[in-house]
């Protein structure tokens, strides 16, 4: 009788979720048809006041930052278990489709668009109006820059939830990251790029993220805090005193790869966001290069003299890409020496971070937590204390508050938003894998992972050899095992 009510509730909302579909593209298509003829009169080859030189750049520094998707699909990938691999692939190409239409029709709009009040853009919907808009380079590339830029903010959450979340509960999840969440805390940041009369609230106390420190990492890895203590760990990730077990990664090459696209991508990360192409940009990128660096050897020196050695080589990747993270806010002010600091902070605390979240039994799968969220609050305020002199708006002491602020703010709306949706997809259509998928493993021939509508194993009863015990419920609280149990 239980698996008759599974199948029944798969079927219909498998049945909504394609209508759903079927209402966005026909919504798309309508929108496209009713601005062909607007903009059919503007002339594209036309670039009026911009640089070649600087649309070309950003061009190519969209392309960078769209190229890291592969560098997070072979990091994820080479990571996740064996039997997880397909999934774990699909969900990063599935980032990229939610976030492409999440930020054409609405994200990009309360993101960039006119200003109400400071606190979010009310243009620019479904991309109305944006060939006409410039800034230093044109309205289409300006959107191409910044589309990847959401899809790196909505990938992240996948990274720390693989194995264990359902492609329909990970795609609301998404969904609300690009039309929402991230787009609303980006206005109040950078929400003077593209309409110059804008005055973001957040911008206007000083408040310092060149390249989205706290707009795209800290953002996404608070998000994904949220979703893993909703979830809670893989079956089998602790033992029955807590001490965290060794996963087997599919393949640790692949994730060494990813982690070389990533650092690559970040060059078009950094030296893009100046938005123009001058001596700037071989700055921005050099910095990004050294804190790279650092952040590895700080991680390497910490892990080995202070944690006995422990996961050592990933602590290392770890640091690299943290030192990456903490450099991004600060890319365009910072000196050769900050860089130096702020990346062996970084590290150090990439390292630090790791075993402190499994001393608390918090499984971040792929480290997005301790890379994207504590090294980005690194960054983010060592930035005030290493900043060259003259670059930032306000005297050090009130620098480093107001970005000390702007971080608590990121994350009390992050989380603050993030909760309930994850709260309400629990609740209605639910959020973890059957225990036999999440065990086993997942294939797209299997007709049950797309969907959300399966059992999910207690996160307190898991036996000590990884399997779960009798008492088994479904996280929308139909009955599998011996009780029925509802959050």
């Amino acid at each position: 009788m239980a698996e008759n009510t599974i199948e029944s509730r798969a079927r219909s909302f498998r049945s909504f979720f394609s209508f759903v579909f079927i209402l966005i593209v026909m919504a798309i298509s309508v929108t496209s048809l009713i601005q062909q003829g607007g903009e059919s009169d503007v002339d594209l080859t036309d670039l009026g006041d911009v640089a070649v030189l600087d649309e070309f750049w950003v061009l190519i520094s969209a392309a960078l930052v769209f190229f890291m998707q592969a560098g997070f699909l072979c990091y994820e990938v080479g990571l996740a278990r064996p039997e997880h691999t397909t999934p774990v692939a699909l969900k990063n190409i599935v980032d990229w489709a939610i976030s492409t239409c999440a930020f054409v029709l609405i994200g990009f709009a309360l993101m960039f668009g006119t200003s109400s009040t400071g606190f979010f853009g009310t243009s620019f919907f479904a991309l109305d109006g944006l060939f006409e808009a410039a800034t230093t380079v044109t309205g289409p590339t300006f959107f191409l820059f910044q589309l990847a830029f959401a899809g790196t903010a909505i990938t992240l959450v996948s990274g720390s939830l693989v194995e264990r979340t359902t492609l329909l509960a990970y795609s609301g999840i998404a969904v609300s990251l690009g039309l929402v969440i991230y787009p609303v805390y980006g206005h109040w940041v950078w929400g003077d790029l593209l309409v110059e009369g804008n005055e973001p609230w957040l911008a206007a106390t000083g408040f310092h993220d060149f390249a989205g420190g706290t707009v795209v990492h800290l953002l996404g890895a608070t998000v994904a805090i949220v979703g893993i203590k909703m979830i809670g760990p893989r079956i089998g990730r602790f033992g029955p005193d807590g001490e965290p077990r060794e996963m087997e990664p599919s393949s640790i090459g692949l994730s060494l790869l990813g982690t070389i696209i990533l650092w690559f991508g970040w060059w078009g990360f950094n030296g893009g966001s100046f938005l123009v192409f001058d001596g700037r940009v071989i700055d921005a990128i050099i910095l990004t290069n050294v804190a790279a660096v650092a952040g590895l050897i700080g991680a390497a020196l910490f892990g080995y003299l202070f944690q006995n050695r422990f996961m050592l080589s990933s602590k290392m990747v770890g640091g690299a890409l943290g030192g990456l993270v903490a450099i991004t806010p600060g890319a365009d002010v910072m000196t050769l020496r900050g860089t130096l600091a702020t990346g062996l902070l970084a590290g150090i605390a990439v390292s630090w971070t790791n075993d402190f979240l499994l001393r608390r039994r918090i499984d971040d799968a792929l480290g997005v937590i301790p890379i994207h969220g504590t090294a980005a609050v690194v960054g983010t305020i060592t930035l005030a204390l290493f900043a060259r002199p003259g670059t930032l708006d306000n005297s050090l002491g009130t620098q480093v508050l107001v970005q000390a602020a702007g971080v608590g703010v990121c994350i009390a709306w992050a989380g603050g938003v993030s909760f309930p949706i994850y709260w309400t997809i629990r609740r209605v259509i639910g959020l973890r894998v059957d225990p036999t998928t999440e065990l086993q493993g997942a294939t797209l021939d299997n007709n049950e992972w797309p969907y959300a509508i399966t059992a999910v194993a207690d996160k307190d009863t898991v036996s000590e050899d990884g399997a779960e015990r009798e008492r088994t419920t479904t996280s929308g609280g139909v009955l599998v095992g011996a009780e029925r149990d509802r959050d």
